[in-house]
């Protein structure tokens, strides 16, 4: 007979670092969505509704790849790329024609996009849930007697990875610089010549690159692929880029990772 769970108050303190080091690897996903909210926001202070949808679609696409027999390791980078390609599409046919328009106009727009994104994965992929293949080995890992799942390890690394290169591109580069002067007083960064529309293009596709790694590592992680994946990811995203400070690069990342440090301590 499978015994009882430990009461709170009896769990041994292996049991909450154990706990930690999982919360802190899908907080880390958690993360690389939240970017893509983040890096729109503090641009043109409108939320991507549309986000979750995209990065839905992308880890559809990755699977498709994969069963079809690519490499997993291309058949996930070009469905981030795809991630970038919608993502673009969208800012381009959903926000831009409507973008100084009243702010309830744009989000109808995303969110109307982000239906038809819906409608079209489901006659693509069908409503039914999807299983994702085991890519990420897993097995126990013994660190000062503290048993962790090497999946979490490897997720982990793998977000940090993408966020620390993504903060470098964004402020190590020219155009991370075009970006943050665009992000500082839009209108005096057109009248300067830098291509605000490039920019702005150019972090949506960023945030859906972003956004759809985290998906997939989601779809690993849980091992599924399904249509409400993007809203129940997306949801999380947006309250760790709330308590980090919505409109922060940094702060969406230690908002999500603050969050899974809390959430094993229920």
């Amino acid at each position: 007979m499978r015994p009882l769970p430990l009461p709170p108050g009896d769990r041994p303190l292996d049991y909450y670092l154990e706990q930690l080091s999982n919360g802190i690897a899908v907080g880390a996903i958690y993360a690389l969505i939240a970017l893509g909210y983040s890096m729109v926001y503090s641009i043109l202070n409108l939320i991507n509704f549309a986000h979750g949808y995209v990065i839905m679609v992308g880890s559809f696409v990755a699977l498709s790849l994969i069963e079809a027999g690519l490499p997993p390791l291309l058949a996930i980078f070009l469905a981030c790329c795809s991630g970038a390609v919608i993502a673009m599409a969208v800012e381009r046919i959903a926000y831009r024609p409507v973008r100084h328009a009243n702010r309830i106009v744009p989000m109808i727009s995303a969110l109307g996009a982000g239906l038809v994104l819906a409608a079209a994965a489901q006659l693509i992929w069908g409503p039914e849930v999807r299983s994702f293949p085991q890519l990420i080995p897993r097995f126990p890992v013994e660190i000062g007697g503290i048993t962790l799942s090497s999946q979490s390890l490897i997720i982990l690394a793998i977000s940090l990875v993408l966020v620390i290169g993504a903060s470098f591109f964004l402020h190590k580069t020219k155009f991370g610089i075009a970006a943050q002067c665009v992000c500082q007083d839009l209108p005096t960064a057109q009248l300067m010549g830098i291509p605000v529309n490039g920019v702005i293009v150019a972090i949506y596709a960023l945030g859906g690159f972003l956004g759809v790694a985290g998906s997939v590592l989601f779809a690993m992680y849980f091992n599924a692929v399904f249509l409400q994946m993007g809203l129940m990811a997306t949801t999380k995203a947006w309250a760790a880029a709330m308590l980090g400070g919505i409109g922060s690069f940094q702060g969406a990342f230690w908002g999500a990772s603050c969050w899974a440090w809390l959430k094993p301590l229920r």
